[in-house]
């Protein structure tokens, strides 16, 4: 089946699809695509909307067999419906809808092992909307700001997403406070982001990261409130804080002979943090950070089963994380 990206461009559109993931802006932009596409403002004789964990099937499975009113296709949209973390017969009802009948479905999150996910990754699209990299994000950034008649040195949207962090909504909102801060001025400098965005979730990332190296437990929890207040969800958390072992996995592959500008371009990070990553890769094994990557991708998995809560998810990763740090210490 070919992806969602391919089926939006040529047209050719899946029956069934499922969008989930942990990046909310990229949902909602396939999710309103889906809908602009498939459905008229104003046709609600063509295009029904459910919403919740109440969702009456009986009427779905109604609504689904009417062929369209004067329209091509049937639109039926359900949100946050619990269906894919619960054993029900949704995939059934699904099979016997005649052609003319589209279903999107939008979770907060999926249980991979369950029936109706598996059946609609065989039968229609499944769309996981994952945290964007700091490779892809970079030019987005730069043709979002292009739009509105900007520009900025790649160095300078570099600086700004370490500011300002990797989630698209918050990045958005920080690049249109500093369109309407240089007003007439087409090119944004340094001094505008440092002027306009408040944002630190990297570089509470980083202080995390040197406080876990330091066994200060009370401070890594500390930091980690602070990006609660910063409305960062645990789930991106627990995604930042894997980019970040990583990177530093990547580092301590490289060896120190590397100059930190060529370092920066092969790992694909900002130049200026190369140094804090050096030095922060010097205190780990690489068996350690593998251990770190291995934990990390089990307790997302765990999170995304539905087997560890929201709310615990980064906690845990944090806390056997400390943990292992101090267990290697001792061992010196």
């Amino acid at each position: 089946m070919q992806t969602i990206d391919v089926q939006i461009k040529t047209g050719e559109l899946a029956r069934f699809h499922l969008l989930y993931g942990e990046e909310p802006y990229m949902v909602r932009y396939y999710k309103n695509k889906l809908k602009t596409t498939l459905s008229r403002e104003g046709d609600d004789m063509n295009a029904s909307f459910f919403e919740g964990d109440s969702i009456p099937l009986e009427e779905v499975a109604s609504l689904g067999q009417t062929l369209p009113f004067f329209a091509e296709q049937r639109l039926i949209l359900m949100e946050n419906t619990g269906l894919f973390h619960s054993s029900n017969d949704a995939a059934d009802m699904l099979a016997g809808f005649p052609d003319s009948t589209y279903v999107v479905f939008v979770e907060k999150r999926v249980d991979k092992r369950n029936r109706l996910y598996k059946w609609v990754q065989k039968n229609g699209c499944v769309t996981e909307c994952a945290p964007q990299s700091e490779k892809d994000l970079v030019p987005w950034a730069a043709t979002y700001l292009k739009r509105h008649g900007k520009s900025c040195s790649r160095r300078t949207l570099e600086y700004g997403l370490s500011k300002i962090g990797f989630q698209m909504d918050r990045i958005i909102t920080e690049l249109d406070k500093l369109i309407g801060y240089t007003g007439e001025r087409t090119e944004i400098t340094e001094a505008d982001v440092d002027a306009i965005c408040s944002g630190q979730t990297v570089g509470k990332i980083f202080d995390m990261i040197d406080a876990v190296i330091a066994g200060k437990n009370e401070l890594v929890f500390r930091l980690y409130g602070d990006l609660l207040e910063l409305k960062e969800p645990p789930p991106v958390i627990l995604h930042l804080l894997g980019r970040h072992i990583n990177i530093l996995l990547q580092i301590k592959e490289t060896g120190t002979a590397m100059p930190d500008r060529d370092v920066a371009k092969k790992i694909g990070v900002p130049y200026f943090t190369v140094k804090k990553y050096k030095s922060q890769a010097a205190h780990f094994s690489r068996r350690l950070l593998l251990s770190l990557l291995e934990q990390r991708a089990d307790s997302e998995e765990r999170f995304k089963t539905g087997r560890l809560s929201e709310k615990l998810v980064a906690e845990l990763f944090l806390l056997q994380a400390l943990k292992k740090v101090q267990k290697l210490k001792k061992s010196q």
